[in-house]
């Protein structure tokens, strides 16, 4: 089925590789029992959407760590960090697969499409340094660890076997990469001066105000109840509740730790 992301190649040596290193070590999801029979044709609807879009959200991730891990060398990171990094490249493309072939059982992309600032960062004229404190920042710092904990409550959700278990590599992953992006704050953050910890601030700001949008409790009785049993979503109200605790135990007092003015950061995305 067609997906709005490029997937398979005739190259027998990109194939392999690709399998080795996607599926060594991790479990193989039981697809057999991904069935939708039973459940109503709207339920799916909402679930295939959500996948879908999950399918391209985790391609973009896969860009992004892509044109960070490209500027390591300007800052002079260590070779380790690049060699670390280049494993999470790999994850994401996992993930991208297996967001891709969710929403295919549940009936495929329809309405999902990857744009052209989906396919690059915005660089501007910001240094390689500045360029790594940012995405470290909003993709690590709060993207990777805002998304363990949202997981964890898709995963406790889940009762279709199958989903479950998609979740479960997810959320390994996941959790590998909100240590590596703490890890790289601890590397990158207190090099920069004040003034530059001002401006990260700023740009932090409309980081948590996306994030806290993508994940504000739903104010819809109707919504609350109208998802699909098991099939890898959560109430809106859970999913905030989730993400305001991590906000509230991990991201805020780490990244104010790290000499960035995040209490004021999170009090500004009112105002973007």
């Amino acid at each position: 089925m067609r997906t709005p992301v490029p997937l398979g190649t005739t190259e027998r040596l990109f194939g392999t590789l690709h399998r080795r290193m996607l599926d060594r070590g991790y479990e193989v999801p039981p697809w057999d029992r991904l069935s939708t029979d039973d459940l109503d044709a709207e339920a799916v609807e909402i679930a295939r959407s959500a996948w879908a879009a999950r399918t391209v959200a985790e391609y973009r991730s896969m860009i992004v760590f892509g044109e960070l891990v490209a500027r390591f060398g300007e800052v002079g990171l260590p070779l380790e960090v690049t060699t670390a990094a280049s494993r999470l490249l790999s994850d994401e493309a996992r993930h991208t697969e297996l967001c891709a072939r969710v929403a295919d059982a549940l009936g495929g992309h329809a309405g999902i499409t990857l744009k052209p600032n989906d396919l690059r960062l915005h660089r501007g004229d910001l240094p390689a340094h500045l360029f790594v404190a940012r995405w470290t920042t909003s993709m690590f710092c709060v993207g990777e660890s805002a998304s363990v904990a949202i997981l964890r409550v898709l995963l406790a959700d889940a009762k279709n076997p199958c989903i479950a278990a998609v979740l479960r590599i997810l959320l390994r992953d996941e959790i590998l990469h909100d240590r590596f992006g703490w890890a790289l704050a601890r590397l990158v953050l207190p090099r920069l001066t004040d003034d530059e910890q001002e401006w990260l601030a700023a740009d932090l700001a409309q980081t948590f105000a996306h994030y806290d949008r993508a994940h504000g409790a739903s104010n819809s009785d109707a919504e609350e109840t109208s998802l699909p049993a098991g099939l890898g979503l959560a109430p809106a109200r859970a999913r905030s509740e989730a993400f305001h605790h991590r906000i509230d135990t991990v991201i805020l007092p780490s990244l104010a730790g790290l000499g960035v003015p995040a209490y004021e950061a999170w009090l500004l995305r009112a105002e973007v």
